[in-house]
């Protein structure tokens, strides 16, 4: 499942980048299911509050488990991510429980589906 890794990789990468990173992973059809108050966004909706709302500087994961299904494969893992809230201030670290759902595609695996659980402090 090394594609899969590298499109897990690709994905946190992509957090730090911006809106045209984070939308180029995903499927059109796609939806995020984030923040404190489970809002559920689609694709371009996602990767636009992400970018200009909670801007992150650093994401890594870790205890990354995959699960494969024929050509799905769903991905849990605890993301760490540096988040600028305010550019005055230092970026603040937040950690979530995440699931992503990847599908394969012609061009390589392509987010689905993405579940970020309640924020947390790292540690």
């Amino acid at each position: 499942m090394e594609a899969v890794e590298q499109a897990e990789a690709a994905w946190l990468a992509a957090l730090t980048k911006g809106e045209e990173a984070i939308t180029s992973l995903m499927l059109e059809d796609s939806r995020a299911a984030h923040g404190p108050g489970g809002k559920i966004d689609g694709r371009e909706t996602f990767a636009h509050f992400t970018w200009t709302r909670r801007r992150h500087v650093l994401a890594k994961a870790e205890d990354l488990s995959i699960t494969v299904r024929g050509t799905t494969v769903i991905t849990t893992c605890l993301q760490e991510m540096h988040i600028v809230f305010d550019e005055n201030l230092p970026p603040f670290p937040v950690q979530e429980a995440v699931t992503r759902v990847w599908e394969e595609t012609a061009e390589g695996w392509c987010l689905a589906h993405l579940l970020q659980a309640t924020r947390m402090p790292p540690g």
